[in-house]
């Protein structure tokens, strides 16, 4: 390549002023292989010398079709496509769509070939970076077929392959949210790579490492983990581990494949191997910091989330806070130039690292640190309400808890009618996923009121989450809902027990009454021992206080004696 540059100040006086003489196709051509790298290990020329020749490339090559010459139009076709690759790697979409385009719209393009196929490929990746997912699958559709059909090329670097396009069509899926598709054409991709030879793989060991380390994310979406960690064992017997070090590229994909393996063997029980693998992710993006710190640290902080997790799992509770700790400071750091980017990510940070000061008994600590998280999230919900809302729920729901830890019960309070209120409003606009988030947030408001003696209002929160879990058990898996529905029976037979005994102090005996009423219709829908022990505590203690007022109350209200023993025959 080195050879073919210096050749250039030779050939541009043999190709004449804007390429009029013959020697211009030539110059055109090696102006096409200096901008083009084809994948070698080697270090490219900078891209704005690239995009130069490039630009200078198709020039001269309209020139040549102009002037009728032979050949002419197959390498107008082949530097369009090719500058659409440096106008796609710089960024420019929309200019790479254009000559993705055009390299199509020329008179060799009608036919089938390496070029059309290539167009094709260039025309779907530019059209999936704007966003024209629908656009971009026909594209890619047409790629594939074209690179089937067409008759490999012997002269030259090959431009693309089939399995390449497969891989394009494989990512469009996968970015319009279509997995399930998506996995099936990366596996289709994966068997079509395992069957060339042995230097036809090593010639595409980047795009292999990519199509692995794509396909293990979309298995993980799946669910599919056993298939997943079958996937990062093909990547280590296929990616030797020189081949990082070659193609800067591939160490970045390597570091996201650890990540989303180490997610995918710990979600499988394999709590050991994922934090093994997680350590591993760690190693690696350190070492991707050092040569390119911007990548580096971008995966870094999804390899320490990755590890923080695992370490969680696995109880070790101090290597968790460390690096819950570097995590914050990482994404602290990464905050102050792109606060939009990593406030987020910073406030999630936050929302862990409040977690472990609040296991090691430091609360205020804990609430000081979750409120920062909190505003935050509340930032981001101003720039994307669809994205971020959820997650600001979930956030107050959290600084709910911490708050009524520290007794701060007005703070607790106001969190948790917060976080709820959000909740019901993603559930009310049609998130059937988010419904068993509104029983749990009601019960963290209602405990909250229990800890501050509104006692009424903590019981019409519990009984309220009893009502949308029985609802989601008659419609999906009931065993996905017990604890939650034990959980919330047992909060609601204390509260009732309470606010009866309120009622009582208060003299309002019919209210008290009342609240018994609901205790003993509890009931009859558990069988849960705490509440019937509860239930009978509450009889008893309302009737020590007052018989003749609570019996001639209930007979009152209910037409039947004061009951004298509340469980239910076996």
């Amino acid at each position: 390549m080195r050879a073919v540059r210096m050749l250039l100040p030779v050939l541009r006086p043999v190709a004449g002023r804007d390429g009029h003489r013959r020697g211009g196709m030539l110059l055109a051509a090696a102006l096409l292989r200096c901008s083009s790298p084809y994948g070698a290990p080697r270090r490219p020329q900078p891209l704005e010398r690239r995009l130069a020749w490039g630009a200078e490339a198709v020039a001269l090559s309209r020139a040549a079709v102009l002037r009728a010459r032979s050949g002419a139009p197959g390498l107008l076709a082949r530097s369009l496509a090719l500058h659409a690759q440096l106008l796609l790697q710089a960024g420019r979409y929309e200019e790479a769509l254009a000559a993705a385009e055009d390299s199509l719209t020329v008179p060799d393009a009608r036919v089938p070939s390496q070029r059309t196929a290539f167009g094709h490929l260039m025309k779907t990746h530019a059209l999936a970076r704007l966003d024209r997912a629908g656009e971009a699958l026909v594209a890619a559709r047409h790629s594939v077929a074209a690179y089937r059909s067409a008759v490999p090329r012997r002269a030259g670097p090959p431009l693309g392959s089939t399995a390449a396009a497969l891989r394009a069509q494989a990512w469009v899926l996968g970015r319009a949210g279509r997995t399930a598709e998506s996995v099936t054409v990366y596996l289709e991709c994966a068997e079509l790579l395992r069957a060339l030879s042995v230097w036809r793989q090593a010639r595409l060991v980047v795009l292999q490492a990519r199509l692995l380390a794509e396909l293990i994310g979309g298995l993980r979406v799946l669910g599919r983990f056993g298939d997943a960690v079958a996937v990062g064992d093909d990547f280590r017997e296929r990616v030797p581990p020189f081949v990082p070090w070659l193609y800067p590229e591939v160490r970045l994909l390597r570091a996201a494949l650890l990540i989303d393996l180490a997610w995918c063997l710990g979600a499988g029980g394999d709590l050991p191997g994922g934090r093994a693998t997680a350590e591993e992710s760690v190693a690696c993006c350190r070492a991707l910091c050092v040569s390119d710190p911007a990548a580096g640290e971008s995966v870094l902080v999804l390899a320490l989330d990755c590890l923080a997790h695992h370490l969680d799992r696995l109880d070790a509770h101090a290597e968790e806070r460390s690096v819950t700790e570097e995590l914050v400071r990482i994404h602290e750091r990464l905050a102050v130039t792109d606060p939009d980017e990593h406030g987020p990510g910073l406030a999630a940070a936050l929302d862990s690292l409040a977690r472990c000061h609040a296991r090691d008994g430091e609360g205020p600590e804990s609430v000081a640190v979750t409120e920062r998280g909190v505003e935050l999230c509340r930032r981001a919900v101003g720039r994307d309400p669809l994205r971020y809302e959820g997650e600001l729920a979930r956030m107050l729901s959290n600084l709910s808890v911490r708050r009524r830890m520290t007794d701060n019960v007005t703070g607790a309070m106001a969190a948790g009618d917060e976080g709820l209120a959000i909740t019901r409003r993603l559930a009310e606009s049609g998130g059937e996923e988010v419904r068993p988030l509104v029983a749990d947030r009601l019960r963290i408001l209602g405990r909250a009121r229990y800890r501050a003696e509104d006692d009424e209002g903590a019981a019409a929160c519990f009984e309220e989450a009893e009502t949308v879990l029985r609802e989601l058990m008659e419609t999906g898996d009931p065993s996905a809902h017990e604890a939650g529905l034990a959980a919330a029976q047992s909060a609601l037979s204390k509260a009732l027990g309470a606010a009866a005994d309120g009622h009582l102090d208060a003299g309002r005996t019919d209210e008290a009454v009342a609240a018994l009423r609901r205790l003993k219709e509890l009931t009859g829908r558990t069988a849960l021992t705490d509440v019937h022990a509860g239930c009978v505590s509450a009889f008893a203690r309302s009737r020590d206080r007052d018989a003749e007022g609570t019996g001639a109350a209930w007979r009152r209200m209910t037409g039947e004696p004061w009951p004298s023993f509340v469980y239910r025959p076996g």
